[in-house]
């Protein structure tokens, strides 16, 4: 709370956005990006209607926190969009949110009836879950950045990951915390199995999430995803976790193709011919 505020965009050069080339692949990427970072807000209000947001004191605190935070991430996408020349639209945030799939109304639901009836077992699974999320978000802007090479994304992604490592941080903390009860590691357990899916699938589709994970970490292929997944095995209860790789091994998904990001290839040549000078 005390570290907390909205994303310093203002000495952004919204002007430069269109001097550097972007592929439909990766406007395709950041596209997600928006729908992602701006459905927070639909998120927030389902988790007050759980019986967490009375039980537990830190918990409003930092969703109020966290939200104000991620809508200007969700902001900043959206006047990169505009400032590349698409026409968002001020009914955007509407417009996803009516044709979200089916899953995210049974989590919606699945989550109020979890909460209650298994009350002291609830803060860990929001803790986890959000734990997962949070890393997965901030790699994925680690790789945007590799990926697409565009210097005023660069800048906007550093400053928003500063801000979702302090997110993951506190999500983390909490979820070892609440994970000490043999429980509550088999409700988060067995609530993974059934529902979990990568951040923003659901609100997007699914057919989006598997473009967005193999522009970003090559699905299978990729060491990305591994590592994301060593991390959340760290945590009490959760050393069996391999969702995202069953993930992407379901839904088939490869390494992205070069044509993809060819500024990557470019400013990876430009590095190995200084280091051969």
């Amino acid at each position: 709370m005390a570290t907390s505020g909205k994303v310093d965009l203002s000495d952004v050069p919204w002007e430069e956005v269109r001097d550097t080339p972007l592929t439909p692949e990766a406007l395709r990427t950041l596209r997600y990006f928006l729908i992602t970072e701006g459905s927070t807000f639909f998120y927030t209000k389902a988790l007050m209607k759980t019986n967490t947001a009375v039980r537990e004191p830190e918990f409003i605190p930092f969703i109020t926190a966290w939200l104000y935070e991620e809508e200007f991430h969700g902001r900043a996408f959206r006047r990169f969009l505009e400032a590349w020349g698409e026409d968002i639209g001020e009914d955007y945030r509407n417009k996803f949110f009516r044709k979200r799939a089916i899953n995210e109304y049974i989590d919606e639901l699945g989550q109020k009836v979890i909460s209650h009836v298994f009350a002291d077992s609830f803060p860990a699974l929001h803790m986890v879950w959000g734990t997962i999320q949070e890393l997965t978000t901030y790699s994925a802007y680690q790789a945007l950045i590799e990926r697409v090479n565009h210097p005023v994304l660069t800048t906007i992604c550093q400053r928003i990951m500063k801000q979702e490592l302090r997110h993951y941080a506190f999500y983390r903390h909490n979820a070892r915390r609440f994970l000490a009860s043999k429980s509550a590691q088999q409700v988060t357990s067995t609530a993974l199995k059934i529902s979990w899916t990568p951040v923003g699938d659901g609100m997007c589709p699914t057919a989006e999430a598997c473009h967005v994970l193999r522009f970003l970490f090559d699905g299978a292929d990729g060491s990305a995803i591994p590592k994301i997944e060593a991390k959340i095995r760290e945590l009490p209860g959760l050393e069996w976790f391999d969702l995202f790789t069953r993930y992407v091994r379901d839904h088939h998904l490869t390494s992205a193709p070069q044509a993809w990001m060819p500024r990557r290839a470019e400013s990876r040549a430009a590095a190995i011919q200084a280091a051969s000078l």
